[in-house]
Formats: structure tokens, C-alpha cells, sequence
């Protein structure tokens, strides 16, 4: 699986969860919209597909359920997120070390096969090279069209449909946060606090500082996965120079992970204070842009 396909599929995940930091209406409200926008372009698609002589099963996932904990988290709590790190560092390398915990799709589930299975897979895996490319040029223009009625976007792809919602998010979060002087100067006190205990910082912005650690991480990743040939990129619908997720069983991502654990360890030790303010803030932003796109 390509990392860009990858991190969007973890991604679709989280537009379903209210804001923490929203009212219960004002949640309960946003929530709702996100999810007839999906049903909306779910319809669209598979009526699109049917007027094209496919077989398209309308198909929306319920929104991901939280629990206590991972809302504590998500509050910026000193104690959940260090319970949290030290078992899986910033979540890069534990894919590999807790396959099924972050259900990373190149291990074989254990138990039951999962619920959540888009019933268009075995659609598509039943035809021909031939009629699967003509399926997906299909399904790609009536995606572009049930994206457009349901939420006025124009995306040319599933992934240019994710990457728009997620350059979105990045906008308001720079926009919003970065420029927050209580940010700011926590985010500096932070940084000079990791300075000091040997990690180059190159920004002191607060959405920077925050991502450091992952983005540190992931980087050292994806050299481990071989390159995408560059005859399967425009079929894939990534970019060039894509590569692979590596294939990296648990014994072979461990070292990572200690490491990554260590440093995700100090980062939150330097942070106390910064992330109880940043983090709701974060995720309520990133759940605007995902719910503007129907996501």
C-alpha cells in the first residue's frame, strides 16, 4: 500500500468525531451534516454508476466512536497522552510493532474478519483488467460529480479529495493557531525545552512544533519502502517518487520504536503545558475542514 494511500485511509477515520472543544448541539449538529454530505455523494456515485452500466453499492461508514481515554487525549491530558507514547512513541513505527491494534492491512486480521468492509472491493477484484480499468474511469468521473453536488468542491480523485481536505486543515490551523500569542509563547518555552535536551528545532511555530516528532519519524520511514514503479504511479494516483509502506515485521520496527518512544516521551515532558491548549484546538479545526468536505 502506497504511504500516501495509507495515511489518507487512517485519516478518513477521524472526520466523524465531534470537536471536543464544541458544545454538545453544536457537535451533534456538525456530525450530522458531515454524514448526510457522505450519504449525499455515496447516492450520487452509485446512481452515476448505474446510469453507466456499473454495479455501485452506496457504502458510508458510521462515524469512528471514541472512548474516555482517547478523549482525554484528545484534550491534551498530561496523563493519557504519556500513557499513550510510551507504548507507541507518535504512532509511526507502532503500525508495524501492533499490527492488528492499528490494523495496518498487510497483516492477516486476527478473529473475525472485520465488519467494516466496502462491499465494492469484491466488485471491482471480480472483473477483468480490462473491465476494472473501465469501472475505475467510471467511477472516477462520477465521484468528481457527487463530490461537486454534495458539497460545491471540485476534486479530480478520491486521494485530490483527501489532500484538498487536509491542505484545508493546515490553512485554518496556521491561520488560527499559529498566530495565538498564548500559543506562541508556550510553543517557544517548548522548544527552548527540547533544545536543551539535544533535539535540533527548526520552527517554534506552534502547528510545527507540534508535528516535529511525527513528521521526524515518518521521514525516516519512508526510505524503508521500496519506490512505486514509476508504469504504476498514474493508475495509483500518486505522485512521483511514491513509494511503498515498508513491509517492516515487529522485530524489524522495534529499534524504531524505542527510539521514536524516547523521543515522543521527552517532547510531551517539554509540552505539559503546551498541549492541553493547542491540542483540542487542533482537532477542532481539522474536523471543520473534513466536515466542509464531506468527509
Amino acid at each position: 500500500m502506497p504511504t500516501a494511500i495509507l495515511a489518507l485511509a487512517v485519516l478518513s477515520g477521524c472526520g466523524g468525531n465531534p470537536a471536543p472543544g464544541a458544545p454538545a448541539t453544536e457537535k451533534t449538529s456538525a456530525t450530522a451534516d458531515s454524514q448526510a454530505k457522505s450519504r449525499q455523494i455515496a447516492s450520487v456515485r452509485a446512481d452515476c454508476m448505474k446510469q453507466k452500466g456499473f454495479t455501485y453499492i452506496a457504502n458510508v461508514s458510521a462515524p469512528r466512536q471514541i472512548g474516555e481515554e482517547e478523549r482525554k487525549q484528545d484534550s491534551g491530558d498530561y496523563a493519557a497522552m504519556k500513557k499513550w507514547r510510551e507504548k507507541n512513541g507518535y504512532g509511526v513505527f507502532a503500525f508495524y510493532v501492533y499490527p492488528q491494534e492499528f490494523a495496518n492491512p498487510m497483516v492477516e486480521p486476527e478473529g473475525d474478519a472485520p465488519k467494516n468492509i466496502n462491499p465494492n472491493n469484491k466488485i471491482q477484484m471480480s472483473l477483468s483488467e480490462t473491465q476494472r480499468a473501465a469501472y475505475n474511469d467510471a467511477d472516477r468521473t462520477c465521484y468528481q460529480r457527487a463530490v461537486k453536488e454534495a458539497t460545491g468542491k471540485k476534486v479530480d480523485s478520491i486521494t485530490d479529495h483527501y489532500e484538498q481536505a487536509n491542505a484545508r486543515s493546515e490553512q485554518l490551523i496556521t491561520r488560527e493557531l499559529d498566530g495565538d500569542p498564548r500559543l506562541v509563547e508556550l510553543a517557544a518555552s517548548m522548544g527552548n525545552c527540547l533544545k536543551d535536551k539535544g533535539y535540533p528545532i527548526g520552527s517554534t511555530k506552534p502547528s510545527a512544533l507540534a508535528d516535529r516528532g511525527r513528521l521526524k519519524f515518518d521521514t525516516e520511514k519512508k526510505p524503508l519502502g521500496e519506490r512505486i514503479p514509476e508504469s504504476m504511479l498514474k493508475k495509483m494516483d500518486v505522485s512521483e517518487g511514491a513509494r511503498w509502506e515498508p513491509n517492516l515485521t515487529a522485530d524489524q520496527a522495534r529499534p524504531y520504536l524505542a527510539r521514536e518512544t524516547k523521543d515522543a516521551l521527552d517532547d510531551l515532558e517539554c509540552g505539559k503545558d503546551f498541549y492541553p491548549v493547542f491540542t483540542p484546538k487542533q482537532i477542532e479545526l481539522q474536523q471543520r475542514a473534513y466536515q466542509e468536505f464531506g468527509l
